[in-house]
């Protein structure tokens, strides 16, 4: 879709009430993301929400949602385009003033502001969290900005600081296991073994796809490496393969078997009944978490009975990343086939 395609059908869908507007541009946002244009269009998309606000109203966004007369995904794509560029100073400086901004408007005072991604992790959100009732939409991606300020800090070596900019980042998204990600990544270089195995079971919970579960495991990994269970890293590791192969992790698993001959330790690949004990003895319910498949299929049921297939296959695609069912891909397959797109390979 083209910007000026967007500018069409957002125009064809004006009823003239500014609230009911601005929650259909809201509605829409969650659909755009998906375009290969996305963050075109999301600019686009703000900037039609913003002229649409009421005087006052714009002139509180001007103060809590602009830096350096930027509004402020505009200042993030800025910063983003310092880090690719190694510029980690301009990129921490400018962070900082976002992260202010978030800080003076949006963490103080009664509100309860989230950023969640898409419909499945408000609605994850919500059966982790049923006594939340009363929140609001944060206007941009308050987690995935203050993730990013705490990887620019871990760059500059400011531990500390990066921690607690993530952890503000997962505050505002508690059900996306990516920010855990970021922690567990400063948990390691810090060598932290508690926190870091701490952060991996919360993650384990939240964790929506095979490769997410797989990060998470080779975390485990990496836990279990550090305080000399070299069995259970093994196991881990080769569970982390299972549910998405990688290169990297092999070599992992390679080096703490090396390690374990070293040391007169013999490793196999482990039984269902090692695998099993080795969850047990951290606690660990096996992956992938069935709260989270029995959700997805919930919803996706439901969507399919008010018809809404871009919901369905939302939902469908989480279960089957999940469980990689045949009846899943075969709803996913149907629902594609209906909205015009051409399904992906496995």
């Amino acid at each position: 879709m083209t910007a000026d395609e967007l500018l069409k059908q957002i125009e064809g869908e004006m009823t003239g009430d500014p609230q009911a507007d601005i929650h259909y541009i809201h509605t829409l946002s969650d659909t755009l993301k998906k375009e290969e244009n996305a963050e075109e269009l999301l600019s686009v998309l703000a900037d039609y929400a913003f002229k649409l606000l009421p005087d006052e109203q714009k002139k509180y966004m001007l103060e809590a949602t602009f830096v350096r007369d930027m509004r402020m995904d505009k200042a993030f794509s800025v910063a983003l385009q310092y880090i690719s560029e190694d510029k980690m100073n301009e990129a921490e400086a400018l962070l900082s003033e976002i992260s202010d901004k978030i800080h003076e408007h949006f963490e103080q005072g009664d509100i309860k502001w989230f950023s969640f991604r898409n419909p499945f992790e408000y609605h994850l959100f919500r059966t982790y969290y049923p006594t939340m009732t009363e929140f609001e939409r944060a206007p941009f991606d308050f987690a995935h900005y203050l993730t990013i300020y705490g990887y620019v800090l871990l760059e500059q070596r400011n531990l500390p600081a990066a921690a607690k900019a993530v952890e503000r980042g997962i505050a505002f998204n508690p059900v996306n296991a990516d920010f855990r990600f970021e922690l567990a990544e400063i948990c390691k270089f810090g060598g932290d073994a508690k926190s870091l195995m701490n952060v991996n079971l919360d993650t384990l919970r939240v964790c929506t796809s095979a490769d997410r579960i797989a990060r998470a495991l080779c975390n485990m990994g990496y836990y279990c490496n550090m305080v000399g269970d070299y069995f259970s890293a093994a196991v881990f590791y080769f569970e982390s393969v299972r549910f998405s192969p990688s290169k990297a992790v092999e070599l992992e698993l390679q080096d703490v078997v090396k390690h374990m001959k070293a040391l007169g330790q013999k490793f196999n690949p482990p039984t269902n009944g090692q695998v099993l004990d080795t969850y047990e003895k951290y606690g660990i319910q096996p992956p992938p978490n069935d709260n989270i498949v029995e959700l997805a299929i919930k919803l996706g049921e439901q969507a399919h009975e008010y018809n809404r297939p871009e919901l369905e296959g939302l939902f469908y695609r989480v279960a089957y990343d999940l469980t990689r069912e045949p009846k899943f891909k075969e709803i996913l397959t149907r629902i594609d086939e209906q909205l015009g797109f051409k399904q992906p390979e496995a």
